[in-house]
């Protein structure tokens, strides 16, 4: 046995531990163990300086007042160029849409979590960490013309960020070609999360809310800029914003608006979403109202009535408002009762 060892002992002495390739090989496992450590030491370095950041980020915002954005950068392709364009939209356009009032964008860290539920609880972190009122983080898929899926986080100017409100999106590709118009648009896609009555007119005075309306009117009249879907959101708002307003300008333009949209789905036959062809109408037949209330027009108004009753003929298969109907009708069948509590006594019933 032990000659067997000295035999191996020797052809390892004289064919292996002499062997230049052997002392290759050593050299290299030392170089890769020594890079390893150093990306060690570089990594604990970098986490180091992106908590204190963090800290630095959230100290900075605790003592500021205004709004505060949080930008998480963009996942997939061109996901980081994007993260940079909206800042820079925000930075630039968002005073428009804020009335004048103080607001500080800021570049978050990654959400290091997996899953919704997961990104939602990191993202509801940051917003208490960061004291900023709003956060939005996305994810891009492959296509120049493909938008960014978005979701956002918002606390709306009064919520804990417990209870912000969750929302699920997307925000046009800008490119080169179209930045005028989609930094504009992003922005305001944003601030209608930080100010929830961008789309409900009515919470602004008229005179307030006008320049947006102009604005959004723009964004419209470049309508090859932006998907579908957005075309929609803005003219939404915008047609809200212009009934508020009630200028003959404006109303003019809902009604072309509202006409286009109607008579695209019938010249294409395809049918528009349940509210989406009932908000048409409904704006349509409010806009030539008003009108008519200016200078009377027999057309536009019998075009109006039209319209309104094709809604409300829509609006009757809608589960939630047949749902209030049978409720209703309940209530008003136990006021009856209550109202006739007599004819309990009389049945031999049990008098309340």
């Amino acid at each position: 046995m032990s000659s067997v060892l000295e035999i191996l002992q020797t052809w390892f002495e004289t064919s292996i531990a002499t062997s230049s390739l052997w002392a290759g090989a050593g050299l290299a496992a030392v170089l890769l163990l020594g890079l390893y450590v150093v990306w060690k030491c570089l990594r604990g370095i970098g986490l180091i300086f992106r908590a204190l950041t963090n800290m630095l980020a959230a100290r900075r915002r605790k003592s500021q007042q205004g709004y505060g954005i949080s930008i998480v950068p963009f996942t997939g392709p061109k996901g980081r160029q994007q993260t940079k364009v909206l800042k820079a939209a925000l930075e630039k356009h968002l005073s428009q849409f804020a009335f004048g009032a103080p607001y500080e964008v800021l570049l978050a860290p990654r959400l290091r979590a997996k899953g919704a539920k997961g990104l939602r609880a990191a993202a509801t972190e940051w917003l208490e960490r960061s004291a900023t009122d709003v956060v939005v983080w996305g994810h891009r898929q492959r296509g120049r013309q493909t938008p960014t899926l978005v979701e956002v986080l918002s606390c709306e100017g009064s919520l804990s960020p417990q209870e912000a409100s969750h929302s699920v999106g997307t925000l046009p590709l800008q490119t080169k070609q179209n930045r005028d118009t989609v930094a504009v648009v992003n922005a305001y896609l944003v601030a209608r999360n930080l100010l929830p009555g961008l789309a409900n007119a009515t919470a602004f005075k008229a005179e307030k809310i006008a320049p947006v309306a102009d604005t959004l009117l723009r964004c419209l009249n470049v309508p090859d800029a932006l998907p579908e879907r957005t075309q929609l959101t803005l003219e939404m708002d915008y047609c809200a914003m212009a009934l508020h307003i009630g200028s003959l300008d404006h109303l003019e333009r809902v009604v072309t608006l509202r006409r286009a949209r109607l008579q695209a789905a019938t010249d294409q036959d395809t049918a528009l979403t349940a509210e989406v062809d009932i908000q048409s109408r409904v704006d349509l037949g409010r806009a030539l109202l008003k009108i008519s209330a200016e200078k009377f027009d027999p057309l536009k108004v019998r075009e109006a009535v039209d319209q309104l009753k094709i809604a409300i003929e829509h609006l009757k298969t809608n589960p939630v408002l047949q749902l209030a109907g049978q409720t209703s009708a309940a209530v008003q069948q136990g006021q009856a009762l209550l109202a006739n509590r007599k004819r309990f006594s009389v049945t031999g019933g049990a008098n309340l």
